[in-house]
């Protein structure tokens, strides 16, 4: 894993990838199916990720992503960087439309409370991912104007997922 998330982590090879983008979410879904979720991309490069389930904020309809966090204490980071494209990706909006969501890791799955962050503490933040992912930049450099939306994902006691116990 360490020289795949080396591969990966070279500013070379993440600009290759931010330009063929879109062939990485079939190759997340194949390798999701096969097995039986266990496995994706990001996985396979050593790094963390997690399954996010927001609710359409138009549909009301759970949709489900693969993302890349950061752990930062007891919250996990995540980054509204859609590649570094012009528009904020759905699952962002989707979340900052809402308080909670849920989270599938290392075979767990919790319920999460959403802060959308801001200020000082989006700074703060921005700084620790930059320290753990630096090719954020890059995509932040792409993306122009729109800064990325970084939300902090906290575990949320007082609720459990939906059909689970």
């Amino acid at each position: 894993m360490g020289l795949l998330r080396a591969v990966a982590g070279s500013p070379y090879s993440y600009r290759l990838l931010l330009k063929w983008h879109r062939l990485l979410p079939p190759v997340e879904r194949l390798l999701r199916r096969f097995s039986r979720g266990r496995i994706g991309v990001l996985e396979l490069a050593g790094l963390p990720s997690l399954q996010l389930t927001v609710t359409g904020r138009k549909s009301r309809i759970p949709r489900t992503v693969t993302v890349q966090y950061v752990p930062d204490g007891h919250a996990l980071l995540v980054v509204g960087s859609n590649w570094g494209l012009a528009e904020h990706p759905e699952w962002a909006r989707n979340l900052g439309a809402t308080g909670h969501a849920y989270v599938d890791r290392d075979g767990h799955r919790e319920t999460v409370r959403v802060e959308l962050l801001a200020g000082t503490e989006r700074q703060r933040a921005w700084h620790t991912i930059l320290d753990f992912w630096p090719n954020y930049a890059l995509a932040q450099e792409r993306a122009g104007d729109r800064t990325f939306r970084i939300f902090a994902l906290w575990p949320d006691a007082s609720t459990s997922p939906e059909g689970v116990t």
